[in-house]
């Protein structure tokens, strides 16, 4: 052999006259690929007057009177007034001064060393089981825990862990009085697409009235505009003072088709002589769920005190 094996620096022959040439083209390879660091990854046209030891990874698409002959992703070395091909190994490290990142050359190209680190054949981090000084450990990292971290929000975690989330919530009493009219207290947001064709809608709502006995109606809608939507609950109730409204709604296997309990059951639990709640609502896209409150006598009060949309989401 003539030169090493990796690094392809030239060794010197037995009785060979001017050894210092030799030595010295064994040092400026070095002075180039020891501590690698590259102007950049990304210009394609072949510098005119780059400085002396300037090395840029020459990547596709390059021009230029030596680049243009050169292999993409190899080392374009600038020494002593000429261009020099430099072909990596796989496994080297280069530090981009112009992006300030870090690449690694995996054989083919060179790509960010956060992508190319992989510690085994199946997903694995690299940490501690237990707290405490001592080298790191590879740990088991399974496939749905990757997907956890590689989701980009919250509500794509709990999608992942198919785990109810709150979308919307109002803790502010809202009140009505004076009016016979069903008046709206509250307008919370269904966000589009956060149910997917099979996912479930959780609604709860906390409402305070006038203790008589004449009858308070508590309401509650999905979609529509205003008081227009397909009525979820329209429970009605006299002589007590408060009540919690809950409802559970379920898309069934597309996200414009809805089932759940009757809307108008007399509480919000328990059996019903009426049939099940069934609507065609579009939650592909935002749709308003809107409570609101009826009285018979003007002069009692109604209030919503507070409310809230959970969701779990159903592919």
């Amino acid at each position: 052999m003539s030169n090493t094996t990796n690094l392809v620096l030239p060794y010197l022959a037995v009785g060979q006259a001017q050894k210092h040439v030799t030595v010295n083209e064994s040092l400026r390879r070095l002075d180039a690929l020891v501590q690698l660091t590259v102007i950049s990854a990304t210009t394609a046209a072949q510098p005119s007057s780059p400085a002396d030891g300037a090395v840029y990874i020459v990547p596709a698409g390059k021009s230029g009177a030596n680049w243009s002959a050169y292999a993409n992703w190899s080392l374009g070395y600038y020494r002593d007034g000429a261009w020099e091909q430099l072909t990596p190994r796989e496994g080297w490290l280069a530090y981009v001064k112009d992006a300030d990142q870090l690449l690694c050359f995996d054989g083919a190209a060179w790509t960010g060393l956060s992508a190319a680190m992989r510690l085994s054949a199946t997903d694995r981090i690299l940490g501690r089981s237990t707290s405490g000084a001592g080298p790191a450990e590879e740990i088991a990292f399974t496939a749905q825990a990757r997907a956890l971290c590689d989701d980009a929000s919250f509500a794509a975690m709990c999608a992942t862990l198919g785990t109810w989330r709150v979308v919307d919530r109002v803790s502010v009493a809202s009140s009505h009085t004076g009016s016979t009219a069903e008046t709206a207290l509250a307008t919370l947001t269904l966000p589009g697409g956060s149910l997917g064709p099979n996912g479930a809608l959780r609604i709860t709502a906390v409402f305070s009235y006038s203790g008589t006995a004449s009858a308070k109606t508590m309401r509650c809608r999905l979609g529509g505009s205003g008081l227009s939507g397909a009525q979820v609950a329209n429970l009605a109730s006299s002589s007590a003072s408060s009540m919690l409204l809950q409802r559970m709604i379920q898309n069934r296997n597309v996200e414009n088709a809805q089932i759940g309990p009757s809307a108008t059951t007399g509480s919000s639990f328990g059996p019903s002589s009426n049939g099940i709640f069934t609507a065609s609502v579009d939650t592909s896209v935002d749709q308003p769920i809107v409570f609101s409150g009826q009285l018979v006598t003007a002069a009692e009060t109604i209030a919503l005190e507070s409310c809230l949309l959970e969701v779990a989401y159903g592919a």
